[in-house]
């Protein structure tokens, strides 16, 4: 469970507020030539998060959604692509790219309160383009996918399980 301080929790259940929730993401991409890992924000002007510089870049973060099932719905991304520099990196890259997303707390009274609040950890899938903007899902939790031999923990080789 994460732990939010006293004063984003009073800004949270204010009926109006001048907080804002800026999303910063870190593209983890193994492309040489290219700053690895890309560190953007969606924001106006560069944030600094844990000694790292977000830059201010358009995109849009959606969250992954919990459905009704129980099962978590991909997250989705859009980046703008108007300098080409972020298709070019996914063009050029043999594996599939890595996110985080950092969803931030954001108040300045004199004072500025700088927090996350959430985070998520994925992997790009299903990129598509144009020459304005760049879709990827964001896979979530893929381990989940991984299989396992059944019946392969015997007594005689595992006797602690038993």
């Amino acid at each position: 469970m994460r732990t939010i301080s006293a004063t984003a929790r009073e800004q949270f259940y204010k009926q109006s507020s001048g907080y804002s929730l800026p999303i910063l993401i870190e593209i983890t991409h193994g492309v040489s030539g290219y700053m690895d890992p890309l560190r953007l924000a969606n924001n106006s002007e560069t944030l600094n998060y844990n000694g790292n510089d977000y830059y201010p870049y358009p995109f849009i973060f959606s969250f992954p959604a919990i459905l009704d099932n129980g099962s978590i719905q991909n997250g989705k991304i859009q980046i703008c692509a108007v300098d080409q520099q972020i298709a070019k990196i996914v063009r050029s890259t043999s594996t599939p790219p890595t996110v985080r997303a950092v969803a931030m707390f954001y108040y300045d009274n004199g004072t500025v309160t700088f927090e996350p609040v959430a985070a998520w950890d994925f992997e790009i899938a299903n990129v598509s383009g144009n020459s304005e903007v760049i879709s990827a899902d964001l896979i979530y939790e893929t381990r989940l996918e991984y299989e396992y031999p059944v019946g392969g923990f015997r007594p005689i080789d595992f006797p602690g399980v038993f």
